[in-house]
């Protein structure tokens, strides 16, 4: 049953995760919670309460952690066991998953009458990470009273993990988003630990990191890319280029023998780019159409020894129209319009196609999709386009990509990693992306 322990990380290994579940029908959903945090090396010891114990067999969690379920107070003191500074068995996160109104309201009374509460009770104030992904109806979510207990409890640290907002209920968070949630709060990504920092990633890469990224040439993709429908219309997306841009910054603070940046129409180049010390190191090449941004990357990867790394972060139009229109089209003349539109060619592969030692970095811009779908795009994306890592991030909410400074993404990498990205400034993230990327080179090398 321990198995898969560690099968898809090793984040979490050698923690301790306390798995709560209560009386809600998201309940289903914690078998499935608890196995992916195992598979990213956690050990999980499952508490119900006597209600959930209703919805599901305890059983159910016997089988799916390896560990029996506590489901009673007994002479055993568990709820003290998991605490206590002193006890080997003490816990490193407390998890309730899926939490009930009902139980929010309990913990934050100081009622503790039942395994759950009791446990929770008892860890206030002990130092341990308590994150609650509580479900329940709207209403409920709505009441003052709830609102009040949610609020008393986040004052005394306690984080909540939102799920989605649909059909008037607050659905249980994705299990992806609560493994997020989880690794930022007590894993590692690789060989570096959490940086403690309010508000900051962790580190993969904890070796010397200003200077991680010595002796690599970058080329990087930003922005979007324009085809001409007429001389004065365009086929485009609302890419600005913010995340190109922090990436040939952060690669350039982590000592990069040199940085090429092509980018295409309406990005912000910033000031600092002109105040680098060896202005050898950067490069900046405007381009306007797919074609010429795949023209301008091949460019720079005949020049020998160049460049090592390309991270195609721009976001070229995947279409071209294939006859534009000299001058402007009238739309008196032409009250409807169509056009042929041909696909553009995807620049990592043909990039990687003429330099195979290349390492390709690629993103992957999905539209409105939750954790586990993303993840699974990625992995498609890695499997087919030759890239070595793919960034995926959903684009079709407003407070992340385009256009947003903030982003959250999900980085998968040949050798088999998964790395959660929760949201921060895009300089963060592209801080975290190549402190992986350099951990995947070097191990390659």
């Amino acid at each position: 049953m321990k198995d898969i322990t560690g099968t898809l990380g090793d984040e979490l290994e050698g923690k301790r995760i306390v798995l709560c579940v209560t009386a809600s029908i998201s309940i289903t959903e914690a078998p499935r919670i608890a196995r992916l945090l195992m598979r990213h090396g956690a050990e999980i010891i499952p508490v119900m309460t006597p209600k959930a114990c209703e919805f599901v067999s305890p059983m159910i969690f016997e089988w799916s952690t390896g560990n029996d379920p506590i489901t009673k107070l007994t002479g055993r003191v568990e709820h003290v066991e998991l605490v206590s500074p002193k006890s080997s068995s003490r816990a490193d996160l407390i998890l309730i998953a899926p939490c009930t109104a009902n139980m929010i309201g309990r913990i934050s009374s100081g009622i503790a009458d039942e395994p759950v509460s009791t446990l929770l009770c008892t860890a206030l104030g002990s130092g341990i990470p308590i994150l609650i992904a509580d479900a329940m109806h709207e209403p409920m979510l709505r009441n003052p009273i709830i609102e009040e207990a949610r609020a008393k409890l986040e004052k005394l640290g306690v984080k909540f993990i939102e799920g989605k907002l649909t059909e008037s209920k607050a659905k249980l968070a994705e299990p992806e988003e609560i493994l997020s949630a989880v690794i930022y709060e007590i894993g590692k990504l690789q060989d570096g630990t959490k940086d403690e920092s309010p508000g900051k990633l962790s580190s993969t890469n904890k070796v010397d990191d200003k200077n991680s990224l010595e002796g690599l040439g970058l080329i990087i993709t930003a922005g979007p890319t324009r085809e001409p429908i007429d001389d004065v219309r365009f086929i485009s997306n609302p890419s600005t280029g913010k995340m190109g841009i922090a990436l040939a910054e952060e690669a350039l603070s982590k000592g990069a023998r040199k940085v090429c940046l092509v980018y295409g129409p309406g990005v912000a180049l910033p000031s600092n780019f002109k105040n680098v010390s060896d202005q050898d190191r950067i490069t900046v090449n405007s381009v306007v159409t797919s074609q010429e941004m795949l023209d301008s990357v091949l460019t720079e990867l005949s020049k020998r020894g160049q460049y090592n790394v390309l991270i195609s972060a721009g976001a070229p139009a995947d279409y071209t129209n294939s006859s534009p229109s000299e001058g402007k089209i009238s739309t008196f003349e032409n009250p409807t319009l169509t056009i042929e539109l041909t696909a553009t060619r995807k620049i990592i592969r043909v990039a990687k196609d003429g330099h195979p030692d290349l390492f390709v970095v690629a993103f992957k811009a999905e539209h409105v999709l939750n954790s586990k779908e993303l993840s699974v795009k990625g992995i498609e994306t890695l499997k087919t386009s030759g890239a070595d890592m793919i960034v995926a991030n959903d684009v079709g909410r407003s407070d992340i990509g385009f256009g947003s400074d903030f982003n959250e993404a999900i980085v998968l990498t040949k050798s088999g990693r998964v790395h959660n990205l929760p949201k921060a400034s895009k300089n963060e993230i592209a801080n975290e992306i190549l402190n992986i990327m350099s951990h995947e080179i070097s191990n390659t090398r």
